[in-house]
């Protein structure tokens, strides 16, 4: 335990976190086994049914899900087109954590840069996301997801659109 909670405490220290761009943390009970859900960010067909705000959808995925493995996801929905988000797998720990980096992307996963994916404010090159999960019983887990470098100014909006993903997440656990 004391192993599992110095790892835990030295996952805090993120990089890319600054006043101008704080952490984002969330965190979010479901009632489904943390193997059900852990497992519900492991594969293409998963991420499809529940990754992206409300009104958006994924519609290609690419996943390469192994520490050091590569990801695109690309979402549909906006009236200019689609674009993603593109990046490595740095550490998973079946059922208690995904490291990810993080860039946008193009729709045919070509990283690009938040000025060419029309975002406003200022963001690092590489942003992290890590999700933590815990069992909290048979049927009950949580996971928390903590996301460095967002600008300050669009942390609101992005906390609403993860909510929304993890709304959709919550359907799709529940067979809904």
């Amino acid at each position: 335990m004391q192993a599992a909670q110095k790892h835990k405490d030295e996952s805090l220290m993120y990089k890319n976190s600054t006043a101008q761009s704080p952490l984002l943390e969330i965190s979010r009970d479901f009632d489904a086994p943390v193997t059900e859900l852990f497992d519900a960010f492991t594969t293409s067909e998963a991420l499809k049914k529940w990754w992206w705000p409300k009104d958006l959808y994924t519609d290609h995925v690419e996943i390469d899900f192994r520490e050091g493995g590569r990801y695109f996801i690309n979402m549909k929905g906006y009236d200019q087109g689609g674009g993603g988000m593109t990046g490595q797998f740095e550490e998973i720990v079946k059922n208690k954590r995904i490291v990810m980096t993080d860039q946008f992307a193009d729709d045919k996963g070509r990283a690009i840069s938040a000025k060419e994916a029309k975002m406003p404010g200022t963001w690092p090159e590489l942003i992290y996301i890590t999700f933590e999960f815990e069992k909290l019983g048979e049927n009950k887990s949580r996971f928390v997801l903590f996301q460095q470098g967002i600008p300050a100014e669009l942390l609101k909006d992005c906390t609403q659109g993860w909510s929304e993903s993890f709304d959709k997440l919550e359907n799709y656990l529940k067979g809904v």
